[in-house]
């Protein structure tokens, strides 16, 4: 008998395409995930790469820039500790002004404050000066005043502190508590007199044990200072997504992942131009060989000459926009976090009676930096998901070896 051949039935040709096309569609598939899952670990790798070779470029940031910049971290303190887009809100005028000045004004003249105010005791011993200094008003008879017999109980809270200011806070110019206001021999002046005396005790610069936002550095000859920052801001790659939004700087907000943050430094130079920082027009602080005056430095103003006509004083209208990223749009730092040791400039302090005080005010300084890194959207807009965040720690010992 002859068989007689069956064709497919329609079902089943269906079928056949359908198991067919499913297949074609899984494999896809898995090429797809293999290929976005080696994309993502590549950038993972990438990221890795460039999280070593950053975290290297800060570290010889802070080594070179020398020792904590006490002045500076006080004049911080004073002036305010309000906090936006990751760094400090106000302007302290990096040490340019003093009580009463206009920072980031056309800063000529009267606008940069009052001169170096002096710190000492009252009448009698119940009139003595504390180991706080004299930024606060205090309830004796005597206690802060200008290099005179005048008598100046100011509270200075709030206000911006010239360059040398913390240090002056150790010093009492009236010692012995008697009711001559400092000027022990009559010569019109409290200062070289029997009774100024280096109290080997001040007020610390800021708070011990907390994040302290910003660095602020000192090169070890005192001409040279580094300012190291957090910055947060709007993605600019963010708005190549298909739903644009708007980055929130609150670390806790959902829409924070909109935000990029970079790590923005500014070097300054050191001048010895007076309190008006002028070189032109002569004043009493001017070549005592005091640095008195700081400028945007050259390779950050593009200034050829750093006259002070051609400079650029820190903290004043123009010293806007010159801040440097280290690191590149491809990295967003998520979290970034400094504790400074000690919080007192030891090299003023020889006086110290508790052993808990020695044991938190004598030590070698030291920083400690925490940072957290994810792409940007620069690398996000090419992956599915996302890329793990990558956290170091650093502890950094400080000293001027490096820094002149």
């Amino acid at each position: 008998m002859k068989k007689t051949k069956k064709a497919f039935t329609l079902i089943e040709v269906i079928v056949s395409i359908l198991i067919v096309s499913i297949v074609i569609i899984a494999g896809f598939q898995l090429y797809l995930q293999a290929s976005s899952s080696k994309i993502k670990i590549v950038e993972q790798t990438n990221l890795e790469k460039n999280v070593f070779y950053f975290s290297e470029k800060l570290f010889s940031l802070i080594k070179k820039g020398g020792v904590l910049d006490y002045e500076e971290y006080f004049n911080r303190k004073i002036v305010g500790l309000e906090t936006e887009n990751g760094h400090y809100k106000k302007n302290t005028g990096f040490g340019n002004f003093g009580s009463g000045g206009k920072i980031g004004t056309e800063a000529i003249g009267i606008n940069y404050g009052k001169e170096f105010y002096f710190c000492l005791s009252g009448n009698g011993e119940d009139n003595k000066m504390g180991r706080d200094g004299c930024v606060k008003k205090q309830n004796i008879s005597t206690y802060s005043l200008k290099d005179t017999n005048k008598t100046e109980n100011v509270d200075y809270e709030g206000q911006p502190q010239r360059y040398g200011e913390y240090s002056f806070q150790f010093l009492d110019y009236n010692s012995n508590y008697d009711d001559d206001k400092g000027d022990e021999n009559g010569d019109g002046s409290i200062k070289r007199d029997d009774d100024d005396e280096y109290l080997g005790i001040g007020p610390e610069a800021f708070e011990a044990d907390t994040d302290l936002k910003e660095i602020y550095l000192l090169s070890g000859d005192k001409s040279k200072r580094t300012f190291i920052r957090w910055n947060i801001k709007q993605d600019e790659f963010a708005d190549k997504i298909s739903s644009f939004e708007k980055c929130d700087k609150n670390p806790t907000s959902p829409n924070f992942k909109y935000c990029r943050g970079t790590i923005e430094f500014l070097e300054l130079e050191g001048k010895d131009w007076g309190l008006d920082h002028d070189d032109s027009t002569q004043d009493q602080y001017q070549n005592d060989g005091v640095v008195d005056t700081w400028v945007i430095a050259k390779s950050f103003s593009g200034k050829s000459n750093l006259t002070a006509n051609d400079s650029i004083i820190a903290g004043g209208k123009d010293d806007k926009g010159f801040r440097k990223a280290l690191f590149s749009d491809d990295i967003n730092i998520t979290g970034f976090k400094v504790f400074a040791y000690p919080n007192i400039d030891n090299s003023k302090v020889w006086k110290v009676d508790e052993q808990e005080q020695q044991n938190k005010y004598l030590i070698s300084p030291y920083l400690i930096t925490s940072v957290k890194v994810k792409p940007s959207w620069k690398i996000k807009t090419r992956l599915r998901g996302d890329v793990q965040e990558i956290s170091f720690n650093s502890t950094i010992n400080l000293t001027e070896i490096f820094s002149n």
